[in-house]
C-alpha cells in the first residue's frame, strides 16, 4: 500500500516532481538510495528482499514509481514489480519506449499495480489489474494511492474499511497539494516534507503520514525531483514515518555517475537497438573476439544481445583485428569503447555476469585450459570463474580433431565452462549459430526454477496410413511445440521432444523423438518417462481420437466406394496419469467453433479427470499459423486470457508452470 503523488510540468526547469510514501508489511525491510547502472544510471531506494524498488529514476531522466492495486484478494507472482521498475531504468531513456516494454511485461504473471512512468515529454499512468489499461497524462497533479477503480474492475472482493481510509488519504492529498508552493523548487520540497509527515484529522490508517496498520507500516518516504539539467535533480529519503525521523538528501549520488554515464550514453546512443525481449536484461557481458574468419559473426551477436536487453562489452585480440572486424565496428555493435589492451584500469578485473569468446580459436581455447594469460581476452577468462564462461569454437576440422585440443577443451568441459559445439561441415567446424549462441547464453544466466528439471513435451501431429498413398491426421504444425522446446531449454531445462510429423524443425541441439502413430507417441513416451529423469509432460500434440480399422495394401482405386471404419485409439494423456502420477501434466484441450464458456467448461473437466496441474484451452477457429488465442488454466482455478504470437503463449505457459510449482 502507498500514496504517491506526482506534480508534472508544474515547476520551471523540473518536469517531473514526486512524492512516494511507502507502507509495507511488517517484516520487510529496505535500505536508502542507491546507484545500478547498466545501458543508464539509477537512483533509487532498494527493497531488502527482492533487491528491486518502488520509485527512482535516471540520468536520461526517466521517472517510474508504483503503488499496489489491492481489489481482488491474494495475488502470487512469478517475478518482483520492483525488478520489472529497475529493468526499466537501467535500460531506457525515453517513457514512450519504456511504456511500450512495460505494457508488454505486465501481460506476464506480476501482480496488480499502478505504474508511473514519464520523462519532460511524456506521462503515463500503466493501471494492471484484470487487464492492463494506460492513461496519457498532460500537466497537472495527481495522487495514486492503492486502489485505482474503473468501470470494468471487479470491486466486490474490495474490505469497505479499506475503500473508506484509502479514499482519505486522496481527498487530504489533493486538498493539500492545492496548495504547494510552485515558485521555487526548495519551496515546493519543504512543502512535499510536510504533506509526508500529515496525519489529517485522525493519525491512523487513513493518514497520509500512515499508523496502525492491521499487519502494515510505513516503512518510509521519497521526494524525487528531476531537472531538465539532470545534475540539478534532488532525491530525498527518509526512512519510517517522517513525523518521527527527518529527510536526509541523497542527491550527490547524482555527481558519482553523471559523467561516466553520460559518456557511455551518448557513444550507446550512436548504436541504438529496438528491444526484443529482456531475458538479458540487467546482464553485464563480455564479449571476447580472437583471430578466426568466423569474427564476421560477432557483431551480429553483439547487437542481438542488445536486443535481449544485455549490456555488452567488447575485448578483442590483435589477431581478430587482422581478420578484417575493426574496433570502431564492434564499438558500434556494443555501444561501448572496444577493450584492445590492458592498462592501469585493471579491466581484466572487472566483473561480468557472463564472459563469451566468439569465435574461440584453438590457441586461445589451448591458452585459457592452461591458464596463460597473455592478450585481454585470455586475461580477462583467467580472472572469471570457469561457470561464467562460454566459448564458441571456430576451426579447421585438423585442429578441431587435434588430441591436444581435444585434452584441453574436455578439461574446460569439466571445469564448468558452456562449449557451444560448432557445426561441422565443409571440413571445417564452424562457429555455432547466431541463434543457438543466443539460447545457450540466456540458458547460462537462467534463474528459472525450471533449471535442472526435465521436461517432455509431445507436439506436432499422429497419422495412420488408409493405403499406400492417403492417410488421415489431423491439423498440427508442431509450432508450439517448438516454441515451448526452446523456452523450456532457455530456462535451462533438461528437454526432449516427441514429435509427430509436423512441419517444423527443431534445433540440433534439442533432442527429439519423431514417431508417426497415436501408438508409437505413447510407446515413446513411456519409454521416455521409464528411463529418463523427466518431472513435467506437456501435451501440446495434436493426438488422433480414432484411426482406421484396418490399412489397405494396394491403393484404392479413384472413382471406387470404400468405406473406412474408424476405431478408438489409447488415451495417452490417461495413460500416463494413471501410471505416472509424481509427473505434473501440463495438457491441451482443443475445441471447434464453441462459446469461451463451453471452451473452458471441457477444459476444466479435463484438468479434474487427469489431475493437471495446467490446461490450456483452445478453439481451432482462433488458431491462425504463428498467433494463438487461448484460456491457460491451473489448479487455482485462476483463468488467463492470452492472444499473441506462439513464442509468447509458450513463455506464458511456463511462467505459469514455474508459478504452480513455487506454490506447491
Amino acid at each position: 500500500m502507498c500514496t504517491l503523488i506526482f506534480l508534472y510540468n508544474l515547476l520551471q526547469d523540473f518536469p517531473v516532481v514526486a512524492l512516494h510514501n511507502r507502507y509495507a508489511k511488517i517484516g520487510s525491510s529496505e535500505e536508502p538510495p542507491t546507484i545500478s547502472e547498466n545501458r543508464v544510471a539509477a537512483y533509487h531506494p532498494v527493497d531488502s528482499l527482492s533487491k528491486g524498488t518502488w520509485i527512482g529514476f535516471n540520468n536520461a531522466g526517466l521517472f517510474i514509481a508504483a503503488t499496489d492495486q489491492h481489489t481482488n484478494g491474494p495475488q502470487r507472482a512469478y517475478r518482483s514489480r520492483g525488478l520489472l521498475l529497475l529493468d526499466i531504468l537501467t535500460n531506457f531513456e525515453q517513457a514512450s519506449a519504456a511504456r511500450f516494454f512495460l505494457e508488454t511485461e505486465l501481460k506476464r504473471n506480476y501482480r496488480r499495480g499502478n505504474f508511473i512512468l514519464a520523462d519532460s515529454n511524456n506521462a503515463y499512468h500503466i493501471l494492471k489489474d484484470e487487464r492492463i489499461e494506460t492513461i496519457p497524462l498532460k500537466q497537472g497533479l495527481y495522487v495514486i494511492t492503492n486502489i485505482t477503480l474503473k468501470e470494468w474492475i471487479d470491486t466486490k472482493n474490495i474490505p469497505g474499511d479499506l475503500l473508506e481510509y484509502v479514499e482519505k488519504r486522496k481527498t487530504r492529498a489533493l486538498n493539500l497539494i492545492s496548495k504547494v508552493r510552485f515558485g521555487s523548487i526548495n519551496g515546493t520540497i519543504e512543502d512535499l516534507k510536510h504533506i509526508a509527515s500529515d496525519h489529517g484529522e485522525e493519525r491512523g490508517r487513513g493518514s497520509i503520514c500512515y499508523h496502525n496498520g492491521a499487519g502494515w507500516y510505513m516503512s518510509s518516504s521519497t521526494i524525487i525531483a528531476i531537472a531538465n539539467k539532470i545534475l540539478n535533480s534532488k532525491i530525498f529519503y527518509c526512512k519510517g514515518n517522517p513525523c518521527e525521523s527527518v529527510f536526509i538528501d541523497y542527491s550527490y549520488l547524482l555527481r558519482k555517475t553523471s559523467s561516466a554515464s553520460q559518456v557511455q550514453r551518448m557513444q550507446a546512443g550512436t548504436a541504438e537497438v529496438s528491444r526484443k525481449t529482456s531475458k538479458l536484461s540487467g546482464k553485464k557481458i563480455a564479449l571476447c573476439l580472437t583471430g578466426s574468419v568466423a569474427t564476421i559473426e560477432s557483431p551480429k551477436l553483439a547487437r542481438w544481445l542488445r536486443r535481449h536487453g544485455a549490456y555488452v562489452r567488447c575485448y578483442m585480440t590483435k589477431m581478430s583485428i587482422e581478420y578484417g572486424v575493426s574496433p570502431k565496428v564492434m564499438e558500434w555493435a556494443t555501444g561501448n569503447p572496444v577493450v584492445l589492451e590492458l592498462t592501469g584500469a585493471a579491466e581484466h578485473l572487472e566483473d561480468y555476469d557472463l564472459v563469451i569468446v566468439y569465435p574461440a580459436t584453438m590457441n586461445t581455447l589451448c591458452k585459457i585450459a592452461n591458464g596463460i594469460a597473455d592478450n585481454p581476452v585470455t586475461t580477462l577468462c583467467a580472472s572469471t570463474r570457469p561457470t561464467k564462461l562460454l566459448v564458441a569454437p571456430a576451426m579447421n576440422l585438423k585442429l578441431y580433431d587435434n588430441p591436444v585440443f581435444r585434452r584441453a577443451l574436455n578439461s574446460l568441459d569439466k571445469s564448468g565452462v558452456t562449449i557451444v559445439q560448432p557445426r561441422i561441415n565443409e571440413g571445417a567446424a564452424k562457429i555455432a549459430s547466431i541463434e543457438k549462441t543466443i539460447d545457450y547464453i540466456i540458458r547460462c544466466l537462467s534463474t528459472s526454477i525450471l533449471k535442472g528439471r526435465g521436461i517432455l513435451i509431445l507436439t506436432g501431429p499422429t497419422r495412420y496410413d488408409l493405403d499406400p498413398i492417403r492417410y488421415i491426421s489431423n491439423k498440427a504444425s508442431g509450432r508450439i511445440g517448438y516454441w515451448l522446446a526452446k523456452e523450456a531449454f532457455q530456462r535451462g531445462s533438461s528437454v526432449k521432444v516427441i514429435y509427430g510429423p509436423g512441419t517444423v524443425s527443431f534445433p540440433s541441439y534439442i533432442p527429439v523423438d519423431e514417431v508417426y502413430t497415436v501408438e508409437e507417441m505413447l510407446n515413446a513416451t513411456l519409454k521416455n518417462l521409464e528411463t529418463g529423469n523427466y518431472e513435467i509432460v506437456i501435451f501440446s500434440a495434436a493426438i488422433l481420437d480414432f484411426k482406421p480399422s484396418e490399412y489397405v495394401a494396394e491403393k484404392v482405386k479413384s472413382g471406387s466406394k470404400w468405406t473406412v471404419k474408424l476405431s478408438s485409439t489409447p488415451k495417452i494423456i490417461e495413460e500416463i496419469s494413471r501410471f505416472f502420477s509424481h509427473v505434473k501434466i501440463v495438457g491441451f484441450k482443443l475445441e471447434y467453433n464453441v462459446s469461451k464458456e463451453k471452451l473452458i467448461d471441457e477444459a476444466k473437466r479435463e484438468m479434474s479427470k487427469v489431475d493437471a496441474t495446467i490446461v490450456v484451452a483452445n478453439d481451432l477457429v482462433e488458431i491462425k499459423e504463428d498467433r494463438h488465442k487461448a484460456y491457460l488454466i491451473d489448479g487455482s482455478g485462476e483463468i488467463k486470457e492470452f492472444d499473441g504470437h506462439k513464442s509468447e503463449l509458450a513463455k506464458e505457459i511456463l511462467d505459469l508452470l514455474e508459478l504452480n510449482l513455487i506454490s506447491v
